[in-house]
């Protein structure tokens, strides 16, 4: 006979079988739930997707259920996860890269495509956006986050070349940094040069008279500048966190003190609590803050040139910083960004006191370095994971730029020489 928690995970999966013949599952879901990445969704799957949603087991059982990346599996999740069991995955393998590019005198963007032979659009005139800008990736949509002197959200629409759907902006000298999206009409964005968070409608009128919905005041976490720099985030349950920088504007802006993380309540969009960081500076070019299951894993730089910072995990049930489970020291430099591959495979971009960047593979439950790759590079901006286990890595080598591609799981090299994406490199996120 089967057991009482068997016959209740069947009952869950029948009923979430009728509510998946009922709905139709975008094309940006249709591996979700295939946790051994076998091109199917099979009954076991399923039965995981449930344990992590009764929180029997974690997400990192199947990351590929957790669409939202905020460590937990919802309704809506498994739902989109047993219709790819009935309907098949289809074809919604992450399908090219979106590379920003840029000089800093000129903004634009490639793109490549990740079957081979890769296919390359360059950068060019008629892709421009702000020569400091940002790209994160929702809905099948890109927004591009126009940071200092653009002061903006720029909304790209791949199936139409990418022609710009809306531009809102976020406020003049506002200094965008970061987007995190609820859903399809709710999101919030990082102002680095204000104090006020912004709560936004990502999918706004053309004439952008919706597009903020309101702000949340954390002046109350500044410094004595009166700033606060509020940075990278990341939606975990029903909560947002905000990384704090706390920048000193009047030196430099080197670091004031620790850095901290503000606790949002999304229902109310109030602040409940802080997070004081081991370190200063929380900086990094991660696609929001790295959240593990019920923990944020926080790069934070210190001072630049100084191996006074390190890598840290937050536990967000205590709201407690853990401490350094790796340094700067044991790196080689400051931590640039994060890419996590497992539980015990991890790469950070690391910048070295005579400004050469190097990729760092090191294990995060041990706080060891495993290995080192692309050493001596003059800039590596960016290091970003796609869902066939290949690191794409920003090199901004001033004699030869463009997009290397290495095997996440040893470090291989797959291409002979940088893809040239027309302008350098600086950031990448991976579309479907």
């Amino acid at each position: 006979m089967k057991s009482p928690k068997v016959r209740a995970v069947v009952r869950c999966l029948a009923a979430l079988a009728t509510v998946a013949s009922l709905s139709r599952v975008p094309a940006a879901e249709a591996c979700l739930g295939d946790c051994n990445d076998d091109g199917r969704v099979a009954i076991n799957e399923l039965v995981h997707g449930v344990n992590i949603a009764l929180n029997n087991a974690g997400a990192s059982a199947c990351p590929t259920l957790d669409r939202n990346h905020n460590g937990q599996v919802s309704v809506d999740e498994l739902v989109a996860a047993v219709a790819r069991a009935l309907n098949g995955c289809g074809s919604a393998q992450e399908s090219q890269a979106f590379v920003v590019a840029t000089d800093f005198e000129t903004g634009s963007f490639a793109t490549i495509t990740l079957d081979t032979p890769r296919v390359i659009e360059p950068a060019s005139a008629s892709r421009r956006i702000s020569s400091d800008a940002t790209a994160r990736a929702y809905s099948g949509l890109v927004y591009i986050i126009n940071r200092f002197g653009g002061d903006s959200v720029q909304v790209l629409d791949p199936a139409t070349q990418f022609s710009t759907t809306v531009q809102c902006s976020t406020g003049s000298r506002s200094n965008p940094h970061d987007i995190a999206f609820v859903d399809a009409n709710k999101a919030y964005v990082t102002l680095s040069d204000r104090t006020d968070l912004l709560i936004i409608d990502p999918s706004p009128a053309a004439d952008c008279s919706d597009f903020v919905r309101g702000s949340i005041d954390l002046a109350g976490f500044a410094d004595a500048d009166g700033f606060p720099e509020m940075d990278q985030m990341a939606i975990v349950g029903d909560r947002l966190y905000v990384s704090l920088q706390h920048l000193d504007r009047n030196n430099s802006f080197v670091p004031a003190g620790r850095g901290s993380v503000a606790v949002i309540d999304l229902a109310t969009d109030t602040v409940v609590g802080e997070i004081t960081l081991t370190g200063e500076n929380p900086f990094g070019a991660t696609k929001g803050l790295t959240a593990v299951g019920e923990a944020l894993l926080i790069p934070e730089a210190g001072r630049f040139g100084a191996n006074d910072g390190g890598i840290e995990r937050v536990d967000l049930a205590s709201m407690e910083a853990e401490g350094f489970f790796i340094t700067e020291a044991q790196l080689g430099g400051d931590v640039a960004d994060l890419v996590m591959v497992s539980n015990s495979s991890a790469y950070a971009v690391v910048s070295h006191a005579d400004f050469t960047n190097s990729l760092v593979a090191f294990d995060p439950i041990t706080g060891t370095v495993t290995n080192r790759f692309l050493e001596g590079n003059g800039y590596l901006a960016d290091a970003e994971l796609n869902d066939r286990g290949e690191l794409f890595v920003a090199d901004r080598t001033a004699t030869r730029p463009g997009i290397r591609i290495l095997r996440a799981s040893n470090g291989s090299e797959l291409t002979e020489a940088p893809l040239d994406t027309g302008l350098p490199p600086f950031e990448i996120v991976f579309l479907r």
